[in-house]
C-alpha cells in the first residue's frame, strides 16, 4: 500500500502543494497523512499515526527531505525507523534517497553517505535563513512607542502586549492588586491572566 505523508510548519502554511504532487504521483487523497506543526518537534500527530498504519511493504511519499525532520540526527533516525519497520520510503524531489526499488549495495552502502550530506546541507540552510531572518529584524526601524516595524507594511512586528487589550475590567482588578486591595491570586482568576503577565504589565507601569 502506497502512503503520502505532509508536513507544513503553521496553519497559515499552504499543504495544496504537496499533495497535489502526492496525488499526482498515485497517492489516493484518503492515504494521505498531514500534520501543520514545526520541523523541530517530533510529536507529530499524522506521523505517528501513519508509522501505526504502515506495515512491512508498505510505501511513504514524501515530497521534500525536509518534511521527515529539521536536522540530521530526525532525517537519520526516521530512516531507520522505517528500515526496521521494512517500509519503504520515496523522496519526489530526490530520487536518489528513495529506498523503494533499490537493491542492498545502494541502500547500506550509498544512501547513508547521501543522507548524511543532504541533511547536513538542509541544517546549513534553515541556519542561514534564521541567520537572514535576525539580521532583518535587527535593521528594522523603531517607532514612538518602541516597536520595530515593518519596512513594507509600517506595522508593528512581534505579538501584540497584552497590556493594549486589556478590558476595563482587567484594569480595574489589576489597579486594586497594585494598590494592595487585592491578592495577587484573586487578581489571576479575576483577570485570567497568568502571574508572569501581571508582573510585566506592573513593571511597565511603574
Amino acid at each position: 500500500m502506497k502512503y503520502g505523508y505532509v508536513r507544513v510548519s503553521t496553519r497559515e502554511q499552504n499543504e495544496e502543494r504537496q499533495i497535489k504532487a502526492l496525488r499526482d504521483h498515485g497517492v489516493t487523497e484518503s492515504h494521505i497523512y498531514t500534520d501543520k506543526i514545526s520541523g523541530k518537534s517530533m510529536d507529530r500527530p499524522a506521523w505517528n499515526e501513519l508509522l501505526i498504519k504502515v506495515v512491512a511493504g508498505d510505501t511513504i511519499v514524501v515530497k521534500e527531505l525536509d518534511r521527515l525532520g529539521r536536522n540530521l540526527k530526525q532525517i537519520k533516525d526516521t530512516y531507520e525507523l522505517l528500515g526496521k519497520k521494512k517500509v519503504h520510503l520515496e523522496i519526489l524531489d530526490n530520487e536518489v534517497l528513495s529506498t523503494a526499488n533499490k537493491n542492498e549495495i545502494e541502500i547500506d552502502l550509498l544512501q547513508p553517505m547521501l543522507i548524511h550530506l543532504l541533511g547536513y546541507i538542509a541544517e546549513k540552510e534553515r541556519e542561514k535563513l534564521l541567520k537572514r531572518q535576525r539580521e532583518g529584524i535587527e535593521a528594522m526601524e523603531i517607532n514612538d512607542n518602541g516597536k520595530k516595524v515593518s519596512k513594507r507594511t509600517r506595522r508593528e512586528t512581534g505579538r501584540p502586549s497584552k497590556r493594549d487589550a486589556l478590558t476595563k475590567d482587567q484594569e480595574r482588578h489589576i489597579d486594586a492588586w497594585m494598590s494592595k486591595s487585592i491578592k495577587l491570586s484573586d487578581c489571576i482568576k479575576l483577570t485570567e491572566l497568568s502571574k508572569a503577565t501581571l508582573y510585566r504589565i506592573k513593571r511597565e507601569r511603574v
